[in-house]
């Protein structure tokens, strides 16, 4: 068997390589454009918990009515309030966006 026929039966592992490279690496894409969302939602949430917390704390300072500023704030930054309670003077609360969510305690300083 000379060379060139043993090369013969090695047409289209290009094309197969190719196309199993392409899958993996948009599988590999999908998955860091997943974690990335997931990081972001994190991120969003925690800074629409520490917003609501602060101006919970401020409502409470000023005699209103605290976990109705917390909703308002959350809602503001496009997040849910989950949980929002005074403990010992402070404001405790709980936001979520997305399935991520995060806790916040905010008070008087």
């Amino acid at each position: 068997m000379t060379r060139r026929e043993a090369l013969r039966g090695e047409g289209g592992y290009a094309t197969v390589f190719s196309a199993g490279l392409i899958a993996s690496l948009m599988g590999l894409l999908a998955v860091v454009v997943t974690l990335g969302a997931h990081v972001a939602n994190a991120h969003r949430a925690q800074v629409a918990a520490d917003l609501a917390a602060v101006g919970a704390a401020q409502a409470l300072y000023a005699g209103a009515e605290p976990c109705r500023w917390a909703e308002e704030t959350a809602r503001a930054n496009a997040a849910r309030l989950d949980a929002c309670e005074t403990v010992d003077g402070d404001v405790v609360v709980t936001a979520r966006i997305g399935t991520v969510a995060a806790r916040a305690r905010a008070g008087p300083l």
